[in-house]
C-alpha cells in the first residue's frame, strides 16, 4: 500500500504523514473564485478535512468527488467513472489520486460503512456516463472529421452515416427521470408506513394504481424497492431495463412524472445546473421504445380496475428471465 497522507496535488511529492488515515467521504467544495474536492480522513484520535484537489469547474468538481465516493463505496462500475472523472486532468492530479487507498477490498475489511454511504446522495459521476452526441466527437468512423456531434456534420448528411445515430437517454434526461424515480420511492415508503398504522390518506391511494390499492405494506415496500432499483441504474449510468413486470409498471410511472416535472421550468433549471446541455434532451416518447421490451405491463395502469385482494400480485416481482437477478441482500433504503 502506497504511503497515505495530505498530498499536495502540485507537488505530489510533498505527503505529510497521517498514519495509514481511512478516508471517509469525499465532497465538492465551492467559493468564488475556486472549485474543489475535499477528503474527510479518520485516523485513530482525530478526524480530518483536506482540500484534496482544485479543478476547473463546479461541475467538475461534483464529478469527481462523486466518482472517488463510488469507488470508496465499491458502486457498480466504479473504475470506469473514475477513469471518466479524471479525464484530461494533469498528469500528476490522476497520479496522486490513483494512489490513494480506497480500493473496495481493502475498504470492506474495515468491517463498518464509510461515510461516504450516509453523504452520497443524487450522485452525477454515473449519470454524465450517458452519451451527449450522435457519434464521438472527432472519432466518427466515416468522416474522421466530425467537430462535435455527427448531427452537425455536411458529410454524414450527404451519405447518410450509420455512426450518427442520436441517443435516446442523455444525463439530463436521466438526472430528470431519476429524480422522478427517487420521489416515487419517497411517496411509495410513507404510503407503507400509514398502511401499518390504518391512516393512509386518500391522496396517498391515489399515487398508487388503482388494481394496486388493497396490497399489504410488505407489497408496497416492494415497489417502493423497484422504483429506487431503478433510480440506481440511472445513477450508475445504466438504461434502467425493467428485472419484472412490477419494475416495468414503476418504470411507465417514472416516466410519467418526470414528464410531469418538465414542465416545472424553476425545477428544471434546478436540475438542470451544469449538466450538458444536448439537442437530444427529453424525448420522452423515446424512452418506451428503448426501455421496454413490450406493452403487457399497460393493463396494471388502469384506473378501472377493480383493487386486488391482498397478496394476489405477488407474481409481479418474478424476475424476467433475460436479465441477470438483482442483489437479493440489497435490502431496503427505509
Amino acid at each position: 500500500m502506497p504511503t497515505t497522507g495530505l498530498i499536495d496535488l502540485r507537488n505530489p511529492e510533498n505527503t505529510v504523514p497521517l498514519d495509514d488515515p481511512h478516508y471517509e467521504a469525499f465532497l465538492p467544495h465551492h467559493t468564488a473564485s475556486k472549485h474543489r474536492v475535499m477528503a474527510i480522513t479518520r485516523s485513530p484520535g482525530h478526524t480530518q478535512l483536506h482540500a484534496l484537489a482544485t479543478v476547473s469547474d463546479a461541475i467538475t468538481a461534483r464529478r469527481l468527488a462523486d466518482a472517488l465516493n463510488s469507488r470508496l463505496l465499491g458502486r457498480r462500475n466504479h473504475t470506469e467513472r473514475l477513469d471518466a472523472a479524471l479525464e484530461g486532468m494533469p498528469d500528476s492530479v490522476v497520479a496522486a489520486i490513483r494512489q490513494l487507498p480506497i480500493d473496495p477490498v481493502e475498504v470492506a475489511q474495515w468491517g463498518r460503512p464509510p461515510l461516504a454511504h450516509r453523504v452520497y446522495g443524487d450522485p452525477i459521476d454515473g449519470i454524465l456516463l450517458f452519451p451527449t452526441t450522435a457519434c464521438t466527437p472527432g472519432k466518427c468512423a466515416s468522416c474522421q472529421d466530425c467537430a462535435n456531434d455527427c448531427q452537425n456534420c455536411a458529410f454524414c448528411e450527404e451519405t447518410g452515416c450509420e455512426d450518427c445515430i442520436p441517443p435516446d437517454l442523455t444525463p439530463r434526461t436521466a438526472h430528470l427521470l431519476a429524480t422522478a424515480g427517487s420521489v416515487l420511492a419517497d411517496e411509495y415508503f410513507d404510503h407503507a408506513e400509514h398502511i401499518s398504522d390504518r391512516n393512509a390518506s386518500a391522496d396517498e391511494l391515489q399515487l398508487m394504481p388503482a388494481i394496486m390499492r388493497e396490497q399489504p405494506a410488505e407489497f408496497v415496500r416492494r415497489m417502493a424497492r423497484a422504483f429506487d432499483d431503478l433510480v440506481d441504474d440511472l445513477h450508475d449510468g445504466i438504461e434502467p431495463r425493467p428485472h419484472d413486470m412490477a419494475e416495468q409498471i414503476a418504470l411507465d410511472l417514472i416516466i410519467h412524472d418526470a414528464e410531469a416535472m418538465h414542465t416545472d421550468t424553476d425545477m428544471l433549471n434546478e436540475l438542470d445546473h451544469g449538466l450538458p446541455d444536448t439537442p437530444y434532451d427529453y424525448d420522452f416518447d423515446v424512452l418506451y421504445d428503448l426501455l421496454f421490451e413490450d406493452t403487457d405491463h399497460i393493463g396494471y395502469l388502469s384506473s378501472k380496475h377493480a383493487p386486488a385482494t391482498p397478496g394476489e400480485l405477488e407474481y409481479l416481482f418474478e424476475r424476467f428471465y433475460s436479465l441477470e437477478e438483482r442483489d437479493p441482500n440489497r435490502g431496503f433504503r427505509r
